[in-house]
């Protein structure tokens, strides 16, 4: 049995996980990321997280682990294991050579991902996409994160900015994005959104998206149009993508479409003529992702594996 040591570096923590083929976790841990002392700071934590889960292996299994995988933000250089662009939510993160610096100091092969593709890849080896020759794997939460899966292989474009879903302009008109671009699915799909949103809809409204879904269960008809409008948005941005890629499933995951009730939202809005056109758009293509927050870990690992000759599982 092979094994693989799995990274997922965000904004606000760290994830640590060593796994086989199966997605079977044997070792885990969870750091903070230090993003405002630097990617400096933020190299040193990867290596010392790697290091605490590798320290909870047993003899065979440390000599079972062939590889190192890292999900990351931003554009990677997957071929030189760099951070060719990223926001600044990490500080001087953009240019950071992560792969070779883990590897110089674990002393095992080191392969990093984009974030959103690591996730896709995990979904799609060991969740819910399982068996599924091509996917669309969508995280919904702070931002809008996307990865696709194209025929058994993470489709990541020429220059790594393949399934930037999130940054689909659903508006010409609409409003500015972090990105620059204005109407981008998500400004109007985000927890950030929505938040903004209900603000604009309630004037004097100072919660998160949290809030906004507390306050719709309690039924509050505002709240609840805001998330019906923005599960439409989704919707609309799910058909679009669909006449591109028409794959075998599409998965929602993160904190914002993973609430209750909220893939019910989006699935009716898929229903709707108008927002499907006569072609329609089959609501059991859309299913709820399986890994949560380990998504991008486990996919890290398993691309660490299949990119040194162990293969994904891919039966159901």
């Amino acid at each position: 049995m092979s094994l693989a040591l799995g990274l997922d570096v965000g904004g606000t923590k760290i994830l640590a996980c060593v796994s086989d083929a199966e997605g079977r976790v044997v070792a885990r841990c969870r750091l903070d990321t230090p993003a405002r002392a630097g990617a400096g700071a933020v190299l040193d934590a990867l290596v010392a997280g790697a290091r605490e889960a590798m320290g909870g292996l047993s003899v065979e299994d440390h000599r079972a682990l062939v590889a190192v995988g890292v999900s990351a933000a931003g554009q990677i250089d997957v071929d030189n294991g760099v951070v060719a662009y990223a926001s600044p939510n990490i500080s001087g993160w953009t240019g950071t050579p992560v792969g070779p610096h883990l590897q110089a100091a674990l002393g095992v092969p080191v392969f990093v991902e984009n974030d959103a593709n690591a996730a896709a890849f995990g979904e799609w080896a060991c969740g819910a996409g399982r068996g599924a020759p091509s996917i669309v794997a969508i995280t919904v939460g702070t931002g809008v994160g996307g990865g696709l899966i194209l025929n058994h292989s993470i489709w990541r474009g020429r220059h790594w900015r393949g399934a930037e879903i999130g940054h689909m302009v659903l508006f010409g008109d609409g409003v500015r994005c972090n990105c620059g671009q204005t109407g981008c699915l998500e400004a109007y799909v985000s927890g950030t959104a929505i938040a903004r949103l209900a603000r604009e809809t309630r004037p004097g409204f100072s919660g998160d998206a949290r809030a906004v879904f507390a306050a719709a269960e309690r039924g509050d008809v505002a709240m609840q149009e805001v998330l019906a409008f923005s599960a439409r948005c989704l919707a609309q941005g799910l058909v679009s993508l669909s006449s591109l890629v028409d794959v075998d499933l599409y998965l929602l995951g993160g904190g914002v479409a993973t609430r209750p009730g909220y893939l019910d939202l989006v699935r009716r809005a898929l229903k709707d003529p108008q927002v499907s056109g006569e072609r329609g758009f089959a609501p059991e293509l859309l299913q709820e992702a399986a890994l949560g927050e380990e998504a991008g870990v486990i996919g890290a690992a398993q691309i660490a594996l299949r990119s040194a000759g162990v293969a994904a599982v891919r039966s159901r």
